[in-house]
């Protein structure tokens, strides 16, 4: 047996021995369920009482379409894969509110947490299974992802099922149990695009397992077959849709703008430092925390060098530690390696939360090792650190304060739109306050466009009649609505005393300050404001306007960012 194996694994507890393991393992599972239902309820405490963000708007308008094969075809419009739109195609019918339609996350992200637990147990005992729980479980950024209408639960959940499968499959010698870990991966896939990062790492460490365990034939080709059919889904999925978005103007616009940082640009800085940068980055956004981020760098590696130097002591398992060791750091450097191909960000943004599962292991890992393997002072400064994490916040997500996105604040709104808004004024928006506005004024039904203005999407609600900028145009700066105001005025054939509302709703909602701030023709705007994030402010269509200097440089257009994740700025 090779001495990596011998340093790591323990001998099978006997006798008195098997009493006490027995006795850890029963007040860890104990522990857990508190831990799980504590986090449980935060997570659906954050997912009451809050209209959707742009975001979980546009999730929802696409699949709020009237058959599965239209929301699949919307969906392909879409960075990301047709799982959580065919789900939440499916699940409307049971509800349309805002906590129902976050339920799936909530639920998902929940499982995901218990699932988390029992991958943990299975590798590195009870012990280092309840700090990961803990993490997963109370930590800001994984809270606040389990309350929305997003893909990265669904990611989570479906990618840590597969790969607890998997030790499962490897355990019991079973081609079944191999099977359903491959089909976890494959929904995985389906998920989200960064899942083929988390599978290529954990298929070189299935393979690395299977060549040195050697089970029987069957178990061995049910892995081929779910790898080749895992890659086959990647194909398809390549072939209809990811090659279609990959050169568009959103695609381009996320590369160069709100995840700029995310991706290596030779010539414009040093890769040591990308990689440096980036890494703790991850950390940082994981944690929500800056300085406690930079910490739990440092303690993840410390962790695998615990790992290697087999001071990481884990229940009976063939994994050596160099396979784990394998496991845990090689999806940083898939990730990191993608990055530098410009083929996926690496860096402190949701987009990399499948991190998570790696890194929240290793830290963990050198939690209780600092702890001496106890569990009560492991607990302690685990929960030290969330805490912290909490009071100190740093990380911004979501990016409208909960106060701001209170229910009453958008009821207002619509109140203000039906009582002050004559029928006959267009209202001018851009595309996230479109689809905010769309989903509720229109009262959560399919909103369907009329293309009766062109280069705009025109749809009318509430006897409303809203024209919203296309979806590569996503939030209002003073550059691209002195670019689009003319070009609706002419589409349009609006008369100088003809009355506009302008209206933004969602993340970016500045144009009102910005208008007045930097041009005098605008200075005795006013504006009507619900909250933090909803604004409306009424413009003749023969309003002075300012020259033709407000166009970006060279004469190109320029597009706002979409908000990056704080880590990643």
């Amino acid at each position: 047996m090779h001495a990596s194996r011998q340093a790591v694994t323990r001998v099978v507890p006997t006798g008195q021995q098997s009493n006490s393991w027995s006795q850890l393992q029963s007040r860890a599972h104990a522990a857990a369920l508190v831990l799980l239902a504590v986090g449980f309820l935060a997570r659906l405490w954050l997912a009451w009482g809050t209209f959707l963000n742009p975001d979980e708007a546009l999730h929802f308008f696409i699949a709020n379409r009237g058959s599965a094969l239209l929301a699949y075809r919307a969906s392909l419009t879409m960075a990301h894969p047709p799982l959580l739109i065919f789900l939440l195609y499916c699940w409307k019918n049971l509800g349309i509110s805002e906590l129902s339609l976050r339920l799936p996350s909530v639920l998902a992200g929940s499982a995901f947490c218990w699932m988390f637990f029992k991958w943990l147990e299975k590798l590195f005992g009870p012990v280092v299974a309840l700090v990961g729980l803990a993490f997963a479980a109370l930590l800001a950024p994984m809270v606040l992802l389990s309350a929305e209408v997003r893909q990265y639960e669904l990611l989570l959940l479906s990618a840590i099922s597969g790969a607890y499968l998997l030790e499962l499959a490897l355990e019991r010698c079973s081609a079944w149990l191999m099977l359903a870990s491959a089909a976890c991966s494959c929904f995985a896939v389906l998920a989200h695009y960064s899942a083929p990062l988390f599978v290529a790492a954990l298929g070189i460490y299935a393979l690395l397992r299977l060549l040195s365990e050697r089970p029987r034939s069957t178990v061995t080709t049910t892995w081929v077959a779910g790898q080749l059919g895992a890659l086959a889904l990647l194909g398809f999925l390549y072939v209809t849709h990811i090659s279609k978005i990959t050169h568009t103007t959103m695609a381009q616009q996320a590369f160069d703008s709100w995840l700029y940082k995310s991706y290596f640009h030779p010539g414009h800085g040093s890769l040591f430092v990308f990689v440096l940068a980036r890494t703790f980055s991850v950390f940082q956004f994981m944690l929500g925390q800056s300085v406690v981020g930079d910490i739990a760098t440092v303690l993840f590696v410390a962790g695998i060098v615990f790992l290697l130097r087999g001071k990481a002591a884990h229940p009976p398992s063939p994994a050596t530690s160099g396979q784990l060791a394998v496991l845990l750091v090689l999806p940083f450097v898939l990730n990191c390696a993608a990055a530098l191909l410009h083929v996926y960000p690496y860096g402190g943004t949701r987009h990399c939360v499948f991190l998570a599962v790696f890194g929240l292991t290793g830290i963990s890992l050198c939690v209780v090792r600092i702890a001496g393997g106890r569990s009560a002072r492991s607990m302690v400064l685990s929960l030290a650190l969330i805490v912290l994490c909490w009071a100190f916040r740093s990380i911004r997500h979501p990016y409208i304060y909960r106060a701001d996105q209170q229910g009453a604040q958008m009821e207002q709104a619509l109140n203000f739109i039906r009582q002050q808004i004559h029928p006959s004024d267009l209202i001018f928006v851009d595309y996230e306050s479109g689809l905010e506005l769309g989903h509720y004024l229109c009262g959560r039904k399919p909103v369907s466009y009329d293309g009766s203005i062109p280069g705009f999407l025109v749809f009318t609600c509430g006897g409303h009649h809203i024209v919203s900028t296309i979806n590569d145009l996503w939030a209002f700066d003073p550059q691209m609505f002195l670019e689009q105001w003319p070009r609706l005025l002419a589409s349009a054939h609006l008369k100088a005393d003809d009355q506009v509302w302008v209206a933004q709703a969602g993340w970016i909602v500045t144009l009102a300050d910005d208008l007045k701030k930097q041009f005098p023709e605008f200075q005795q705007l006013q504006a009507q404001s619900f909250g933090g994030n909803i604004q409306f402010f009424p413009l003749k269509a023969g309003q002075a306007m300012p020259g033709s200097g407000h166009a970006g440089a060279n004469g190109k257009r320029v597009i706002p960012n979409r908000p990056a994740d704080a880590a990643d700025q």
